[in-house]
C-alpha cells in the first residue's frame, strides 16, 4: 500500500483528528497516549465524558486505533499509518441499544473539530436489510455539509466480513454516497470474509486467518496480532491513508477523498474470487468485491498536493418506471429503460449511482438477485444471492421496496440504455418488479481534466506508464508482468509468482431498528468468531 513511501514525502497525519467510533478507547494506552484527545472524547452508553470501554474485553476499538494512530520509535507495540494524528474515542456500542438521534449524534460529534469519522461496525452479516434511521440520514448530509468549515467531513465503513455468500447493499451504512465503503484483500486475492459489493470504494489489507493477523494495541496497554482480520481493521487503515491525504492538502473535500481513492486505487495483482474484474467505460478496472482495488498511499498524497477541488455534485432522478413482470424458473428478466440528455441534462460523468426497487417474492427473500448494467455494459450486481438470508426468513413471500448503490461506473455517462436484470437464483421462488427508478449522482463537466495518473508512479519495477485520461496502463521490462508490473515472471512457461504487500478488519456491529430505536450490540471478535461477549451469534 506504500506507506512507507508516503511517510518518506513528509506526510504523517500531523493535525488532522480522527473520530473513532466502536466499543470504546483505552485513552492512557501507552503507545497511543501521545495522539488521544481526552477532552473531546465521549460515551453515549454511559453518557458520560469518558470512552474507556467498561469491561477490560471490549478492546475491539483499541485495536482499530493502533491501527491508525499507534506513536512511533517508542519501542511499543506497532505504529499506526497516520502515527501523528489525533485520535478521539466515541463509545457507541455495548450492552445498550442506541437510539436514532443517539446515533445521528455520534456521527456528528465535536463536528467542528473532526476530520474522519472511522466506523468498524454495521448490521449483521448473512441477512437482513437495515438502513440508518432518518435522524442518522440527516446526520450523514449534515456532516458532509457543514463539516470541516463546509468541506465536509470523511465518513469511512467497514463493508462487511459475510463472505462472498453475503451482499453489503443489505448494509444502508455501507452503500450511503456520503460513506467510503472500505473492504479487505488477502495475499494475492479479496479476503475469505469480504462480501460482494456494489458500494466498496476500495480495500486494504484486512488481517486473515489463512496468512498473517495484523498487529495492534488492545485494552490493558496491551499488543495483539490474535485474530486481527476483518474489514473493522481494514477500515482505519484506510482512515489512517486519508489522514496522510489531509495532512498533504487540507483543503480536500469529501467528495475530492473519493475521487482520489478511485483515481488511486487499482487491482494490483489481487484477483477477485467471486467475479473477474472488469474495465468501466472510463476505462478502469473495478471488481464486485474490491471496488477498484487496493489503496495507494503514495499515489493519495502524490496526487492530494497538486490537486483541483471537483466540481459541485449535480443529481438527476428518472421518473419511475413500471416493471416488466415476474421472473420464471432461473431465467433472467430485464428492464430496458433509456436515458436522454433531456431526462438527465444536469450529469455527464457519472460518481454514484442508486436504484430504487419496488419487489415482492414468493418466498426464499434471499434469492431475489438484481443486476444493473449501464450503456457502456458496465456491469454491477447490485444483490446477488444470499444464502443467510434464505435460511432465516424460510418460505415467507413478502415485498420490499429497497435502495441499491453502486460505485463501479464512476466518470462513466448516463445516457444511454440502461437495463436492470433480475432473476431468482436456483428458481425457488418467483420475483416481481413492479417498480424502479435511478438516482445518478456526478458532475456537468468533467472533474479531473488535467489529472495525469502517472505522476504517482504506478508502474512498479522500472515500468514505462502512459496517461490514460481516469486510468494508466504499463509497458512493463522483461521479466515482469500485470497491470502494475507487480509480477515476476519466473520461468519460460510464464508461471509467475505475485509481489503482495500486506496490511488489516476484525469485529461489526449489529444494528436492528425497532421503531425509532437502533439496538447496537458490538460483536467483539474478529471476522469467523461464532459469539461475542453479549451473546450474539455473528457470521
Amino acid at each position: 500500500m506504500k506507506v512507507n513511501e508516503a511517510w518518506n514525502a513528509g506526510y504523517t497525519g500531523s493535525g488532522i483528528k480522527i473520530a473513532i467510533l466502536d466499543d470504546g478507547l483505552q485513552t492512557d494506552h501507552t503507545d497511543l497516549d501521545a495522539n488521544v484527545d481526552t477532552v473531546n472524547g465521549y460515551d453515549y452508553q454511559s453518557t458520560d465524558n469518558d470512552p474507556t470501554p467498561d469491561v477490560a474485553d471490549d478492546s475491539h476499538g483499541t485495536q482499530v486505533a493502533g491501527l491508525i494512530a499507534a506513536e512511533k520509535d517508542n519501542n511499543e507495540c506497532t505504529v499506526g499509518i497516520a502515527y501523528e494524528s489525533t485520535i478521539i474515542g466515541v463509545r457507541i456500542l455495548g450492552t445498550q441499544g442506541l437510539t436514532d438521534s443517539e446515533e445521528a449524534q455520534a456521527l456528528n460529534h465535536h463536528l467542528s473539530g473532526v476530520d474522519i469519522y472511522s466506523n468498524s461496525w454495521g448490521p449483521p452479516d448473512g441477512y437482513g436489510f437495515s438502513e440508518p434511521g432518518t435522524i442518522t440520514k440527516d446526520a450523514f448530509l449534515n456532516g458532509v455539509t457543514s463539516g470541516r468549515d463546509g468541506k465536509g467531513v470523511i465518513y469511512t465503513w467497514a463493508s462487511g466480513n459475510g463472505e462472498t455468500l453475503d451482499n453489503c447493499n443489505g448494509d444502508g451504512y455501507t452503500n450511503s454516497i456520503y460513506t467510503i465503503g472500505v473492504t479487505s484483500v488477502e495475499e494475492g486475492k479479496n479476503a475469505w470474509y469480504s462480501e460482494v459489493c456494489a458500494a466498496a470504494l476500495a480495500a486494504t489489507y484486512g488481517g486473515s486467518s489463512d496468512y498473517r493477523y495484523l498487529t495492534s494495541t488492545t485494552t490493558s496497554s496491551g499488543c495483539t496480532s490474535d485474530g486481527i482480520q476483518g474489514t473493522s481493521y481494514s477500515t482505519p487503515i484506510a482512515s489512517g491513508i486519508i489522514a496522510l491525504a489531509l495532512h498533504a492538502n487540507s483543503a480536500l473535500t469529501w467528495r475530492d477523498i473519493q475521487h482520489m481513492i478511485v483515481l488511486t486505487s487499482s487491482r494490483n495483482g489481487f484477483n477477485d474470487s467471486y467475479a473477474s474484474w472488469g474495465k468501466n467505460g472510463a476505462g478502469k478496472e473495478y471488481s464486485q468485491v474490491l471496488g477498484f482495488g487496493l489503496m495507494d498511499a503514495e499515489a493519495m498524497v502524490t496526487q492530494a498536493a497538486n490537486w483541483t477541488t471537483v466540481p459541485t455534485q449535480k443529481t438527476c432522478t428518472t421518473s419511475t418506471f413500471t416493471g416488466s413482470g415476474s421472473t420464471s424458473g432461473e431465467n433472467y428478466k430485464t428492464d430496458i429503460r433509456n436515458i436522454s440528455t433531456t431526462d438527465c441534462s444536469s450529469v455527464a460523468y457519472l460518481e454514484h449511482v442508486t436504484v430504487d426497487i419496488s419487489f415482492s417474492y414468493s418466498g426464499y427473500r434471499g434469492e431475489s438477485e438484481f443486476y444493473l448494467v449501464s450503456p457502456s455494459g458496465t456491469l454491477s450486481h447490485l444483490m446477488h444471492h444470499r444464502d443467510g438470508k434464505s435460511d432465516y426468513f424460510g418460505t415467507s413471500s413478502g415485498s420490499l421496496s429497497l435502495k441499491f448503490m453502486s460505485v463501479h461506473y464512476w466518470w462513466e455517462s448516463p445516457i444511454g440504455q440502461w437495463t436492470l436484470m433480475f432473476k431468482s437464483s436456483f428458481g425457488l421462488t418467483v420475483v416481481t418488479v413492479s417498480s424502479w427508478s435511478i438516482t445518478f449522482y456526478g458532475t456537468s463537466i468533467d472533474p479531473l481534466p488535467n489529472i495525469d495518473q502517472c505522476i504517482s508512479s504506478p508502474c512498479e519495477n522500472h515500468g514505462t506508464c502512459t496517461n490514460n485520461a481516469y486510468s494508466f496502463s504499463c509497458q512493463c521490462p522483461d521479466g515482469y508482468s500485470g497491470s502494475n508490473c507487480q509480477t515476476i515472471i519466473t520461468d519460460d512457461d510464464g508461471i509467475s509468482t505475485s509481489i503482495v504487500v500486506a496490511a488489516v478488519v476484525g469485529g461489526t456491529v449489529a444494528v436492528i431498528v425497532i421503531g425509532v430505536i437502533v439496538i447496537v450490540v458490538a460483536k467483539c471478535f474478529s471476522a469467523g468468531a461464532t459469539v461475542c461477549t453479549a451473546g450474539v451469534a455473528v457470521a
